[in-house]
């Protein structure tokens, strides 16, 4: 029954597209029997074939072919069928390669005569592997040019094709924000090749010899336009740029062949020439000032942020490095003496930026506790940079001896080209005490280092980097005190009473706190025509020096000596401690200098490199504490006289003449002590090669190993000299002591003249040369 009704179907099927169903019958019989056939060869279609598609191929020609794609699910569930479908056809090579070069299709008939061929989905298999993505990546990206890589190969032609491809790039990228300026997307991609077009200079720091064209070609000129752009990235990128180019480290690499000592110096003069060219020229077109407004414009408490601040801070660091190594006061054609110092960072930096006003208010803020505490550019890590900065500022000699900037009490407040109206200002600001109403705030910066260093009074830092920040501290501090403006407020917010108290708590800072005291009793060398100024017709001060007098008064009166002559006397219970996180006061340092205190050259303990390293730095924190007491005694001596309130002149006095003159007793081994230190380092100079060099070039030999034998205790041995002399001169028990001690160590008081005839010899016209030319006469 089914048999019949599924051939009823067929005849009617056959009747419907018009096939005599005789022939139809005789057609499927041979279908039937040729089900195993590749190909039916027909000129036109006749009916349909069961697993067969009619069309043209270049193989067989027009027939019907064989349909291997054709579903089971499509076909007729048919006796026939189930044979066809059961016998399948063998596959050859060429086969197998023809499916898998091409993909398999699907026949479909379309109307009477139609059929159409489909391509099926393509197998999984055959999608590409990830090393033939990575492969086809690569080779595209070798493909498309990236302005990043025209560096790379360095050359005139590069470099200047560069050049205007970032000139071209600025001026579309001014023209679409011009254009689009409420929406970002329309510029944003011009913005990412002009990013990539900025980063790809870096690539010329390793030939200077190219950066005359950096300039000449105009990318000095494109960089300083771009570190005023809307975009903050892009002017941080520009900086990136210029960190790599005006690396100061650049001056000193060597050359190729180090044995050929006159190319190598010549090498070294053409490297800072070229860095010189590039350096002023950045200068000279408004650097500086870009570079300070800029960080008005960053928050650090964003990473990318805060590395763009670290980046600027170097970037500063770096000019004034190449400023203090005289590179950017060189002119590229050999100039005239005007021209090769036409300008300084420091200057700039303080008469036309508010850059030190900044550096306090971060000095000024805390350290706060958040996530940001552990990014690579740390809050502490920029505390500490920008005080390294500071302490470089304020020790250049145009600050001391104030060619620019003001004293620290009254720092205007700091303003940046990108602040807006509206903002109010992040630096902790005051009104000037000195100033009227009307007048804008201004920075405390002596109250601000003052708090600094008060916070370590009483405790040690904890960590190197709080270790190095007190140093650069103190540094900026004892730099600050060669202006007597800023000693003149140091004594007014008793800066003395807080270094004093440093010093009683034997803390890290103790050490520290001696240096401070040294500049601020001390005071800074004079020019002759100064040094003529002070002086009156009866030979008396003429008040010039009146800061430092007042400073020294105020140390005594304070209960300065009660701290000073202890030290002086080497009494291990007032010399300060470095702290642990320092070199010099690690455990390593302690257990190598008291392994080998006391025993001889041979019993001495072997130290590894890393002990002998510490042992130094600890031996280097004793002689500077010893010789910055030595410096404070000598200015109390020099400005310390019997007109001075509070009995000063007599209590210091007393002091060498108390405990059977012991004071003079260590002031006499200390003055032999350096003598002999000085002496020495005098005959080995002239023992060595560097004096032979010296006398080739026409140096002074004479004036070199006197400067050799000043910074290796000469000047020391000086000061000991006047402090004995003062003593001698105020007592005849201390003269009479002096001389007998002397004696006894087989010299005589001749040696105190030498040392005092030698120091005047190279004081000008003065107050101070007429006090040693005073003791010589007396003792």
């Amino acid at each position: 029954m089914a048999s019949k009704t599924s051939s009823s179907v067929v005849d009617i099927l056959d009747r419907v597209i018009g096939i005599d169903s005789n022939k139809s019958s005789s057609d499927g019989n041979n279908g039937d029997d040729t089900g195993s056939a590749e190909f039916i060869p027909s000129k036109t279609f006749i009916g349909s074939k069961k697993g067969y598609v009619f069309r043209t191929s270049k193989e067989f020609g027009t027939g019907y072919h064989l349909d291997d794609a054709l579903s089971p699910s499509t076909t007729p569930s048919t006796p026939a069928d189930t044979a066809i479908k059961d016998k399948k056809r063998p596959r050859s090579n060429d086969d197998n390669d023809k499916i898998n070069r091409e993909p398999t299709k699907r026949s479909i008939r379309w109307g009477n005569d139609t059929t159409l061929s489909i391509p099926s989905r393509e197998p999984k298999s055959q999608q590409p592997t990830p090393s033939q993505l990575l492969a086809e990546a690569e080779a595209t990206l070798q493909s498309t040019p990236a302005s990043s890589l025209k560096l790379l190969t360095l050359n005139l032609s590069t470099l200047q094709s560069a050049s205007q491809s970032l000139s071209r790039t600025l001026e579309k990228n001014q023209l679409l924000r011009a254009q689009h300026a409420d929406d970002p997307e329309k510029f944003m991609s011009n913005e990412l090749a002009l990013n990539d077009e900025i980063c790809g200079f870096q690539a010329v720091a390793v030939d200077v010899s190219m950066y005359g064209y950096l300039v000449e070609f105009g990318v000095i000129k494109s960089f300083l336009t771009l570190l005023s752009h809307e975009n903050g990235d892009v002017a941080m990128s520009v900086v990136n740029v210029l960190v790599e180019l005006l690396d100061p480290l650049l001056l000193r690499e060597d050359t190729e062949k180090a044995g050929e000592e006159e190319k190598k110096d010549s090498s070294a003069e053409v490297r800072g020439r070229n860095v010189g060219l590039l350096g002023r020229s950045f200068v000279d077109g408004g650097g500086v000032e870009l570079l300070v407004s800029n960080i008005g414009r960053l928050d650090e408490n964003v990473e990318a942020e805060a590395k763009g601040i670290e980046d600027i801070l170097t970037l500063l660091e770096a000019l004034l490095d190449l400023d203090r190594e005289g590179v950017l006061q060189q002119t590229s054609d050999g100039g005239d003496e005007e021209g090769k110092k036409s300008f300084s960072v420091v200057t700039l930096l303080c008469k036309q930026t508010y850059l030190l006003s900044w550096l306090f208010g971060r000095i000024e803020k805390k350290n706060e506790v958040d996530a940001t505490a552990t990014a690579p550019t740390s809050p502490a890590v920029l505390k500490l940079h920008a005080s390294e900065v500071l302490s470089t500022i304020l020790q250049h000699e145009d600050y001391s001896m104030q060619r620019c900037g003001v004293k620290l009490s009254c720092l205007p407040k700091y303003t940046s080209a990108f602040d807006d109206l509206d903002e109010k200002p992040t630096s902790k600001s005051k009104t000037s005490k000195n100033d009227g109403e009307g007048k804008e705030e201004a920075v405390d910066g002596m109250e601000i280092l003052l708090q600094s260093i008060a916070v370590f009074r009483k405790s040690d830092p904890q960590t190197e980097v709080e270790c190095e920040f007190l140093e650069n501290t103190f540094d900026a501090m004892a730099a600050s005190l060669l202006r007597e403006d800023n000693v003149e407020d140091f004594v007014k917010y008793q800066g003395i009473e807080l270094m004093l108290r440093c010093l009683r708590e034997k803390v890290h800072s103790g050490g520290g706190a001696l240096k401070v005291l040294n500049f601020a009793l001390s005071g800074s060398a004079r020019s002759a025509s100064e040094e003529a100024a002070t002086i009156s017709t009866d030979g008396n001060s003429t008040g010039v020096n009146d800061a430092y007098k007042r400073a020294c008064e105020n140390f005594i009166q304070a209960g300065g000596l009660k701290v000073l002559f202890p030290l002086f006397m080497v009494r291990k219970s007032a010399i300060p401690c470095p702290a642990l996180c320092s070199e010099a006061g690690s455990n390593l340092a302690k257990n190598a200098t008291s392994n080998n205190a006391h025993k001889d050259d041979k019993d001495k303990v072997a130290l590894s490199k890393r002990a002998k390293k510490a042992a130094h730095a600890r031996k280097k924190w004793l002689a500077e504490v010893e010789k910055n007491v030595m410096y404070v005694m000598y200015a109390l001596t020099r400005y310390i006289d019997e007109k001075s309130p509070h009995d000063a002149h007599a209590r210091l006095l007393v002091k060498f003449v108390e405990d059977d003159c012991e004071k003079c007793d260590r002031m006499i081994e200390l003055c032999l002590k350096y003598d002999e230190k000085a002496r020495v380092a005098e005959y080995h100079y002239f023992k060595s090669d560097e004096a032979e060099e010296a006398e080739q070039l026409g140096v002074d030999v004479e004036l070199a190993a006197l400067d050799a034998k000043l910074r290796n205790g000469g000047d020391v041995f000086h000061r000991a000299c006047a402090i004995i002399s003062f003593a001698c001169a105020g007592s005849t028990r201390c003269h009479g002591h002096v001389r007998e001690q002397l004696k006894l160590q087989g010299s005589g008081i001749s040696v105190i003249k030498a040392g005092l005839e030698e120091f005047s010899s190279l004081l000008m016209n003065g107050p101070q040369k007429f006090q040693i030319e005073h003791y010589l006469s007396s003792i």
